[in-house]
């Protein structure tokens, strides 16, 4: 009896068993059966690298994680000594690129305009000029992408909200690697002094004040390059513009305010923390006093260094290796921009030693050509056009052409300097 007991238990111990290996070998299978289906039908999307800027994406073991922006966008502007590497050495496409199918179409738009890009630059590499056709290559790209991101009801990548040049530089501004080269190399002796500090202490943030913060950021020198200056003062310059380009896509001048603020607060400690002599400002109790004393010692309250009145009458190379640096242009009445735009295109790409000649045949040619349009197309408010040469480029120097008024990352020459 105790035998065929012992029997009965080790039966139901067995099943048991049994019934517990089911269980364990069931719950390791819990992939939905349209999981295969689902990947399958995944977009491929051909992505390519750091258009202009070259690199590749590596491959990763771990799964994505998908952000606002793509890596590579939005893609560098475009740079001489960049278009030039990509025509001699076009860059691999990396593999395909694999998103979720019912979401990230923000992400699907990025991709479509980098996959649009390409050919395009492709296409500049038979042009008899690269650099100037791969530039309206990249606007075209970006504007039409901003064209597609406006027509969804999601929120629109911040740049395209601005429009024409300040879209451009939104863009530009975007990328992380440097969007401008007035010289191959980086030559800090002939293009921008990266090793020098800007003006110090930098000016409250204010109402009047506020559109130059923004409106002149990207003309302000970035981080200093390899073996530049380090110190609180250039740290707090970083981190104050970082926080700034934070504040203007928000629009907030408050924010601005805040992170001046506490910007000098934490220079102050850091200063502290050294044996050298502090600045007399952070010797002041209290953080409204020191603000009040660095917003008075500001050289540049009103954040104006960058803005410049210039004479586009005889451009030379000290103007042109102004003009061929990042800048904005605030005359904006004809025949300005047109003039400007045409002479930088077609002689920015050139040696510094062409430049001057090639700005004079451009601004003839140009003034040529607006005189011969139709009267319904632009007025000649001076009426510069009714004269025979030379008065009539006399006239548009002095009507037009000796009053601009630019911001430049790189100064131009004085008034009155020679060339």
């Amino acid at each position: 009896m105790a035998a065929f007991g012992l029997f009965l238990l080790l039966s139901a111990a067995a099943l048991a068993s049994g019934h517990l290996q089911q269980v364990v070998q069931e719950s390791l299978d819990l992939r939905p059966p349209n999981i295969k289906q689902v990947l399958q039908q995944e977009q491929v999307l051909e992505v390519p690298p750091d258009i202009l800027v070259g690199g590749a994406m590596a491959p990763s073991s771990n799964p994505p994680v998908w952000g606002t922006a793509l890596d590579g966008f939005p893609p560098a502007w475009p740079m001489a000594a960049a278009v030039n590497r990509h025509c001699r050495d076009p860059p691999t496409l990396p593999p395909p690129l694999l998103l979720p199918p019912n979401a990230f179409a923000h992400l699907r738009r990025q991709a479509a305009a980098l996959a649009a890009l390409r050919p395009r630059l492709n296409d500049c590499c038979r042009h008899h000029s690269p650099l100037p056709c791969a530039r309206r290559a990249w606007t075209d790209v970006l504007d039409g992408f901003c064209t597609d991101e406006f027509g969804v009801k999601t929120r629109q990548f911040h740049c395209c909200r601005r429009h024409g040049p300040a879209r451009r530089r939104c863009f530009a501004q975007e990328t992380p690697a440097p969007t401008w080269d007035p010289v191959p190399a980086w030559d800090r002796n002939v293009a921008w002094d990266l090793v020098s500090e800007p003006p110090f202490p930098p000016g409250e943030p204010t109402a009047t004040n506020f559109g130059n913060i923004c409106g002149l950021r990207e003309l302000r020198p970035g981080p200093p390059g390899p073996g530049g200056r380090s110190g609180p003062r250039v740290r707090l310059r970083v981190r104050l513009e970082r926080e700034y380009g934070r504040c203007c896509r928000n629009e907030s001048l408050s924010c601005a305010h805040s992170a001046w603020l506490k910007g000098l607060n934490r220079f102050c400690r850091e200063e502290s923390a050294v044996k050298t002599a502090q600045h007399r400002c952070c010797q002041r109790g209290g953080p409204k006093a020191r603000g009040r004393c660095f917003a008075a010692a500001a050289p540049h309250p009103e954040y104006d260094r960058e803005l410049h009145n210039v004479s586009l009458a005889r451009p030379g190379p000290a103007l042109l290796r102004s003009l061929c640096g990042p800048t904005r242009l605030f005359t904006q009445s004809r025949p300005v921009p047109e003039l400007l735009g045409a002479m930088t295109a077609a002689c920015c790409p050139l040696p510094p030693e062409d430049r001057g000649a090639c700005a004079r045949e451009q601004l003839s040619q140009g003034i040529a050509t607006l005189c011969a349009t139709p009267e319904d197309a632009w007025r000649d408010p001076q009426g510069c056009c009714s004269w025979e040469e030379p008065e009539r480029r006399r006239c548009f120097d002095n009507a037009y052409l000796s009053q601009v008024t630019l911001g430049a990352a790189l100064p131009p020459p004085a008034p009155g300097y020679e060339e």
